[in-house]
C-alpha cells in the first residue's frame, strides 16, 4: 500500500503516521483499520530503514557535481588494479554523449581513481552534470 522508496516519501509517512496518532473521534471500526494502516506504514518504515546498504557512498557535492566513493565487488580483491579498473570502466562509468542542446544537464564522470584499502578495491568517483 505504503511503499517507501526515498527519504521524500519517508518524511510523507512520518507526517500521515503523526497525524493518524492525533486523537480523532470516530466508530472502533474505524479505529481498528486506522490502527492496521498504522502497523503497515509502521512497517514499511522499518522496512526502508533497515534495508542493505549501497555500495556507494557520496563523499561531497555541489551544483556541478559529486565525488562518490564507491566499494568494488568483493570477487575483485584478488583481481590486478587493471582488472578493477575495467570492471569500474564498464560498470560505473558514465560516458557523456554530444546532444544539440546545451545544458542537457546529463552526468558524466570526470575522472576516477583506484585505490585498495583493507584488502578491498575502491573508487573515488567524480560525477559532473551538463549545465
Amino acid at each position: 500500500m505504503f511503499d517507501i522508496t526515498n527519504d521524500e516519501k519517508l518524511r510523507d509517512a512520518y507526517a500521515l503516521l503523526m497525524f493518524m496518532q492525533k486523537d480523532v473521534p470516530a466508530s472502533s471500526k474505524k479505529k481498528a483499520n486506522v490502527k492496521n494502516l498504522a502497523a503497515t506504514i509502521k512497517r514499511e518504515i522499518r522496512s526502508y530503514n533497515n534495508r542493505l546498504a549501497s555500495n556507494v557512498r557520496i563523499i561531497s557535492g555541489d551544483y556541478n557535481g559529486h565525488l562518490d566513493l564507491v566499494r568494488l565487488p568483493d570477487e575483485l580483491d584478488r583481481m590486478h588494479e587493471e582488472a578493477a579498473a575495467d570492471w569500474f570502466r564498464n560498470n560505473c562509468y558514465l560516458e557523456a554523449y554530444n546532444s544539440q542542446y546545451d545544458c542537457t544537464g546529463q552526468e558524466f564522470t570526470n575522472w576516477f581513481y583506484l585505490f585498495r584499502r583493507q584488502g578491498h578495491w575502491f573508487a573515488y568517483h567524480k560525477v559532473c552534470f551538463d549545465v
